[in-house]
């Protein structure tokens, strides 16, 4: 589903602990491992390597699991 709203959006980010804003992109935290830095999808927060997937934001908004808008 995708959720159109900055605010919509913001509640979401803010209720889930996995999840943070990367510019206008959601980044959520999948798995902390030293492996992660040789993956593409990985990034250095909080002291360590995670394994992320990062939501866009496209001109519908962003395409995010349905359970997050429910």
């Amino acid at each position: 589903m995708y959720v159109d709203s900055l605010n919509k959006m913001e509640e979401i980010v803010s209720s889930r602990e996995d999840l943070m804003w990367e510019n206008f992109n959601v980044v959520q935290l999948k798995s902390q491992t030293p492996n992660a830095a040789l993956g593409k999808s990985a990034r250095f927060i909080k002291d360590s390597w995670w394994k992320v997937k990062v939501y866009p934001l496209t001109e519908e908004g962003w395409k995010v699991p349905d359970q997050w808008a429910s």
